[in-house]
This record gives C-alpha cells, sequence and structure tokens, in this order.
C-alpha cells in the first residue's frame, strides 16, 4: 500500500485527528512519510519501549503504529534511555506513527472495544469539551445487555465486577461503591482519566457506575462523595485489547500487506 491509503483511514476512522487532546503529539512523529511511500510491513504497539523497536528492527518493519509516543511529554533532558531509542531509530530506516487519545473515543476504539467485551448496550457518546469548547468523544454511555438465564431486575455492582473478572480475565478489580446496589447506566471510559469533571458530567447522565482505568485516590473520593460507583480496570489489558481488534481491522483493509502486533508487557504484577 502507499502511505497515503492508511494515513486516511487512520486520520478519519481509526484515530480521528480532531479528537486529538491539545498540547498532544499525533502522526508521524519520527521518519520520512511522503504519501507514495511504499509500505509492506506495519508494526502495532502500545508503547514504544525499546523492546517494541527492536522487535521492529528484526522483523525489518517499515512503519510502526503506536498508541502511545515516544516522547510522552516535554523533557528537561536526555535520559539514557531516550539516548539508546534515538541511537537505534538513527541507525535503521524505521518510521513512527502516534494515534495518541484520538484513539480512545473513536469508533471500534479504546472505550468502545471495553462495551463490546463487557457485552453492554452502547446509548450514546460520552463527550467531553477540549479546542474552544469543542465537544470530542471519549467515551460510551452503556446499559447492561443480559446472558440467558440472567436477573435482568437484578444487575447489581458485584455482577458486573464478576462479568468483568471473566471476559477480561483477571483475577481482582479495584472498586468503590456498594456492591448490592443495582447497575442501570454505565460511562466507560478508556485511558488515563483522572478528571473529576469526567464523574459529575457522568452523574448528570444518570449513570450509576464509571468504568475507566489509572484512576487515583483523589477521584475514587470524589466518586464516593457524589455515590457514583466506580470500577478501575487494568490500563495496559483494556488498550491492548482495542490494539487487537485494531490489528485485525487493518489485516482485512490491506490483506497484502502484513501487519505484526507487539504486545509490550504490562509493567504492573500482582503478587498472590
Amino acid at each position: 500500500m502507499h502511505f497515503k491509503e492508511l494515513r486516511i483511514i487512520l486520520e478519519t476512522k481509526i484515530a480521528p485527528k480532531n479528537y486529538k487532546k491539545p498540547n498532544e503529539f499525533y502522526g508521524v512523529q519520527y521518519g520520512d512519510l511522503e504519501n507514495e511511500k511504499n509500505i509492506k510491513r506495519i508494526l502495532l504497539t502500545l508503547d514504544l519501549n525499546l523492546e517494541a523497536i527492536h522487535h521492529a528492527i528484526k522483523n525489518k518493519v517499515d512503519l510502526i503504529i503506536s498508541h502511545h509516543g515516544l516522547l510522552m511529554k516535554p523533557i528537561s533532558y536526555i535520559n539514557k534511555i531516550l539516548i539508546n531509542k534515538l541511537n537505534l531509530l538513527a541507525k535503521f530506516p524505521l518510521n513512527i506513527y502516534i494515534l495518541g487519545s484520538s484513539f480512545i473515543g473513536a469508533e471500534e476504539g479504546v472505550s468502545e472495544t471495553i462495551s463490546n467485551i463487557l457485552y453492554l448496550r452502547i446509548e450514546e457518546i460520552f463527550r467531553i469539551k477540549y479546542n474552544k469548547n469543542k465537544l470530542i468523544p471519549i467515551g460510551r454511555i452503556c446499559t447492561p445487555l443480559y446472558y440467558p438465564n440472567e436477573d435482568k431486575e437484578n444487575f447489581t455492582l458485584e455482577k458486573l465486577l464478576k462479568r468483568i473478572k471473566i471476559n477480561f480475565s483477571t483475577d481482582k478489580i479495584s472498586y468503590v461503591g456498594n456492591l448490592n446496589r443495582k447497575i442501570k447506566k454505565m460511562c466507560i471510559v478508556g485511558g488515563d482519566t483522572n478528571n473529576s469533571e469526567y464523574l459529575e458530567k457522568a452523574k448528570k447522565h444518570n449513570c450509576d457506575c464509571y468504568i475507566s482505568s489509572n484512576i487515583n485516590h483523589e477521584i475514587s473520593i470524589i466518586a464516593k462523595e457524589i455515590g457514583l460507583n466506580l470500577v478501575n480496570l487494568s490500563h495496559h489489558n483494556t488498550e491492548f485489547f482495542a490494539l487487537k481488534k485494531l490489528n485485525n481491522y487493518l489485516s482485512l483493509e490491506f490483506p497484502y500487506d502484513e501487519f505484526l502486533l507487539f504486545e509490550t508487557n504490562d509493567s504492573f504484577k500482582t503478587y498472590f
């Protein structure tokens, strides 16, 4: 394929350019990617760590598509890890494209993937204000769908947590709330969203539960105070499920090109 064919899909469907957060890097972060450049082998990854870059070099890929950028924030000094990455990129003809937060709220992005995995009905798009009060999709407002023989009148927080444990194959989940409280409507926001405004807006949408990841102590206190159940999912696992779906989609869209999926190991471990 030519790069422009892939770029059009990335910028309009996979991670729309107008969904990005202010001051966030998006698009080509490294390399020389002309529209007519031929791309045959692509690596998809969540993070641009040294392992992912080595994997790309070993497999002779033309392009790396990453959810997170090479630089997560402005730097005040050059550290050894960054120097190693830049040295590798200088020696080998790699190109890097960053999806950024645009991948979270997009159709079939992280938030929608979570909703589908948890067998929820998407009722509406959850939008927040960025860029001069422009509303940007970031999450999904959902209601529960029910498995055969499941009690439709008594879908509680505990039943939701059990569904999460099974569907995400996880052993433990952090939550705030009463396990016996009925859940009728949920707000799903993938990614790192430690913003109290999101919780308050979810409450205005009459949501009983807010599901996200990387939730900090301050946000958990606010959720408890406003009476909103809170579920904290694994940031790594939820995003990787979405990346696997993206890999399948692109493989079907461009059947004559090769897409490789690199699984970055979750930095957090569980001690039993």
